[in-house]
């Protein structure tokens, strides 16, 4: 076991939320030594969610800002920023707290494994929330086929009705399983009645939001950060999945650990060909890339990285680069709502050209410059940051796999070593 990646499980002053790894195979099933909590087994683990109303809920906003809490998504707003905006805009009619385990990006499960196992810790960040910002609407908001979460969830409602009638309500809503319906706006505009697809906005949802009220929408790893801050614990762990084959391992870790060691713990390959940080809009790294590079977003931004979604994904010993790099480019295609010309025009077009590489079709300097040229002509300028995120995938891929590059426009795949 390498030092310093794990957190102890049963060390008292950290209380993790997932002290074990916990392991997806295949289609979605996992397998972990850890069992669902209970809502006596929250208690008896963490303790009773305490009050967050009146003067506890300004101090808890503070402890938000203190620990330098930010989303999950990779846009590092600091949430204390988020949690002021929504409560200076809260009026009689109050505002809107969305805990959102819409997991769309395909590498990930830290959601799931947080919903299906510690449900009752994102429901008390969710209700914690809402005691401080004054929410009268709170809303778990999951893609419409993940059935074990909505489960999980759907039972740990049902436990905390019973356990007392003061518990606020809650309610599942759900849409449909495609990647952008976790995007902050199409969460939104779903629950405003809307279709869910990001949207172009000039008021953040902090001020107008679901049914133009104040909205909060945070992941729900944010959440149970959030509750566990309200009990005065620490929270500067990080979940991350590491894919590796057909495997996806779930890892809560420390953030002083490094990419390397966190990777090695699950593949056992200390120095991996490459390693895609963040998900499938994220950054194509070598190990040399990586160097002692840790998890603590501070160290990574300095890196111009993000860990994004909390994916590591490793590229599989004899892949081409090139054409996994393309299967990402097609799907992220595929995924455009299509309400913006860098999504329907551009993404396919990046996508069309990664295709042709990936077969060994570039033979010219001109070929080459495609993508270049198409990522200039989209970068920051679609409905959201969907059309960045492949642009910034397939640029790092260009750069990593450079000698890949050379090696197909001449007809042959180093990976392989099969002729193109």
């Amino acid at each position: 076991m390498t030092a310093g990646v794990w957190l102890a499980p049963d060390a008292e002053a950290e209380l993790p939320m997932l002290e074990r790894p916990i392991h997806f195979y295949g289609g979605g099933t996992s397998v972990t030594e850890l069992a669902p909590h209970s809502y006596r087994d929250h208690l008896d683990r963490f303790g009773a969610r305490p009050s967050c109303r009146g003067a506890a809920g300004a101090a808890l906003i503070r402890r938000i800002e203190e620990a330098g809490l930010t989303g999950r998504g990779g846009a590092h707003l600091p949430s204390a920023i988020k949690w002021r905006a929504v409560r200076a805009a809260a009026g009689a009619a109050g505002s809107v707290i969305v805990a959102n385990g819409a997991e769309g990006e395909p590498d990930s499960r830290k959601d799931a494994a947080l919903l299906e196992l510690r449900p009752h810790l994102v429901l008390d960040g969710l209700v914690c929330a809402a005691e401080t910002l004054g929410a009268r609407q709170l809303v778990v908001w999951l893609h419409e086929n993940a059935h074990a979460a909505r489960s999980a969830v759907s039972r740990a409602l049902a436990e905390r009705v019973a356990h007392g009638p003061d518990e606020p309500m809650i309610r599942i809503a759900v849409g449909p399983d495609r990647y952008l319906t976790g995007e902050s706006g199409a969460v939104v505009q779903a629950l405003s009645g809307g279709v869910a697809r990001p949207a172009f906005r000039i008021v953040p949802s902090a001020a107008r939001g679901v049914d133009g009220l104040p909205t909060l929408v945070h992941n729900v790893e944010t959440l149970a950060r959030v509750a566990r801050l309200a009990r005065g614990e620490d929270c500067s762990s990080a979940l991350v999945t590491v894919c590796a084959d057909d495997t996806h391992v779930v890892l809560e870790v420390s953030t002083s650990a490094t990419v390397q060691e966190v990777i090695g713990r699950v593949t056992n390959a200390d120095e991996p060909a490459a390693v895609l940080i963040g998900g499938h809009g994220g950054t194509w790294c070598t190990s040399s890339d990586l160097g002692k590079l840790t998890l603590d977003e501070a160290d990574l931004r300095a890196a111009g990285l993000s860990l994004g979604a909390g994916v590591l994904a490793v590229l599989a010993a004899g892949t081409c680069g090139l054409v996994r790099t393309a299967e990402l480019a097609d799907f992220l295609a595929r995924q455009s709502t299509r309400q913006c010309g860098p999504c329907v025009f551009g993404l396919a077009s990046i996508a069309e050209s990664t295709a042709e590489l990936a077969r060994g079709g570039w033979r010219s300097r001109r070929d080459a410059d495609r993508i270049a040229r198409f990522a200039a002509e989209i970068k920051g300028r679609g409905a959201c940051g969907h059309p960045d995120g492949a642009v910034r995938m397939v640029g790092s891929a260009l750069e990593v796999f450079a000698d890949d590059v050379a090696a197909h426009r001449r007809g042959r795949c180093l990976a392989t070593g099969e002729h193109l």
